[in-house]
């Protein structure tokens, strides 16, 4: 899951990011360890200084819907686009 968030192009905004991230886990991992890495940065953001908040988990959840759309980023990232994200 590191391998994915490291690999993220840079600069993207936080939804388009949580989308493409959580694509790319289920594809390289699967579903489940794509909704447990959101759910996971969501709470550690609740107990940390960070930003915990309900479009995070929305985006991430609409990034498990693209993740059949296609195995490169460029596919993942036009479907997060489709989505809103």
């Amino acid at each position: 899951m590191r391998a994915v968030r490291d690999g993220l192009p840079e600069g993207l905004p936080a939804p388009r990011a949580h989308c493409l991230a959580s694509a790319l886990i289920a594809r390289r991992c699967s579903v489940t360890e794509a909704r447990l890495a959101g759910l996971a940065k969501e709470f550690r953001d609740v107990f940390t200084r960070g930003d915990a908040s309900w479009s995070d988990w929305q985006a991430d959840r609409a990034g498990l819907s693209c993740a059949t759309s296609g195995a490169d980023v460029d596919a993942l990232s036009a479907c997060c686009a489709a989505e809103g994200y």
